[in-house]
C-alpha cells in the first residue's frame, strides 16, 4: 500500500513539474520565431485588424504626414452589436457606449501611419440635450467647437464622424481578411468652395477601394431644401464627413476599416 501511494505521489509531482521542464529540454521548447507574427506586420489595436508596416517593419515617425482632427457631431449615434455586448441590450442611441468611443481606435491607427490625431472632446448631443437644442442643429452646435480648433491648429485633414442609419446588408463588405464596415463621404455642395472638399474626399475614397475593394461607396453629394448643405464644410477645403457602418456593425468590422480610413488618408496626404 505504502509503495502504492508513493507512485501515485510522483506521478502527481512529475505531472505538475511537466511545464517547466519542458522549457528547459532542447527540442521540446516551442520555435518562438515559428510562433511571432510575421515580420513587417503586427497583430494591431485588440480588435483584430492585421496591420502591415511598411519601410523595413517600423512605424512612420509620429506627425510626419502631418496632423488631423477628428469630431462627432452626432455624438449618441451607437451601434447595437456594441451595446448588446456591454449591456445586453440593443440601441442606436447612447450618452456613454457611443461612436465617440471611436476615437481611440482611430488615434491609434492614424499615429500607426505617420499622423497625429486630436480628437474634439466634446459631446455634442448631449450638450444639445442639457441646453434643449433641437436635432436639427447639431451642426450649428457643434461648428464654434471646431472653428476654434482649427484656428488653434494647423490641420492637414478634418473629418467628421458618423453612423449610418442603414441595416447590416448595406453597411457591410465581406473580404477575405474578414468583414469590414462600409463607408462613404458626404460632400455639401451649398457652399462655394465645396469643389475642393469634393476632390479630397474623392482621393481618399479612392485609395481605399484599391487597398479594399468595395470598402467606400463614395461620394454622396447634398444640397438644396431639406438637407444641411454645408456640414461645417465652408470651414476649411480639408474638412470632410464620414458615414461609417451601420446600425449591425460590430466593433472589429469599424476597427478594421478605421485602420483603412488612416492608411488611405495618410498615403493621400503623404502624396499632396
Amino acid at each position: 500500500m505504502k509503495k502504492k501511494w508513493q507512485f501515485y505521489t510522483w506521478l502527481i509531482l512529475f505531472l505538475f513539474l511537466m511545464p517547466f521542464i519542458t522549457v528547459k529540454i532542447p527540442g521540446l521548447q516551442q520555435d518562438v520565431s515559428e510562433a511571432a507574427p510575421e515580420s513587417g506586420r503586427l497583430v494591431y489595436a485588440a480588435n483584430l485588424f492585421d496591420f502591415e508596416v511598411e519601410d523595413g517593419g517600423e512605424a512612420p515617425e509620429p506627425g510626419k504626414n502631418g496632423r488631423a482632427l477628428m469630431y462627432f457631431t452626432h455624438s449618441h449615434e451607437a451601434f447595437a452589436p456594441i451595446l448588446r455586448a456591454k449591456e445586453g441590450k440593443a440601441a442606436v442611441s447612447h450618452s456613454e457606449e457611443n461612436i465617440m468611443n471611436l476615437g481611440e481606435a482611430f488615434s491609434s491607427h492614424f499615429a500607426m501611419n505617420g499622423i497625429t490625431l486630436d480628437v474634439l472632446d466634446y459631446d455634442n448631443a448631449g450638450q444639445m440635450s442639457k441646453n434643449g437644442v433641437p436635432h436639427s442643429r447639431a451642426y450649428k452646435a457643434i461648428r464654434p467647437h471646431v472653428q476654434k480648433q482649427i484656428q488653434a491648429d494647423a490641420y492637414s485633414l478634418v473629418l467628421d464622424v458618423h453612423r449610418d442609419s442603414l441595416g447590416r446588408s448595406r453597411t457591410t463588405l465581406e473580404h477575405a481578411d474578414g468583414p469590414y464596415a462600409k463607408v462613404y463621404f458626404v460632400i455639401g455642395e451649398d457652399h462655394r468652395g465645396h469643389e475642393a472638399n469634393r476632390q479630397l474626399a474623392e482621393r481618399i475614397s479612392a485609395r481605399m477601394n484599391e487597398l479594399v475593394p468595395g470598402i467606400s461607396k463614395g461620394i454622396f453629394r447634398k444640397s438644396g431644401h431639406g438637407v444641411d448643405g454645408i456640414y461645417n464644410q465652408d470651414l476649411g477645403p480639408n474638412v470632410l464627413l464620414v458615414e461609417m457602418g451601420g446600425t449591425e456593425n460590430t466593433e472589429e468590422e469599424l476597427n478594421r476599416t478605421a485602420a483603412i480610413v488612416a492608411k488611405a488618408s495618410a498615403e493621400v496626404l503623404a502624396g499632396g
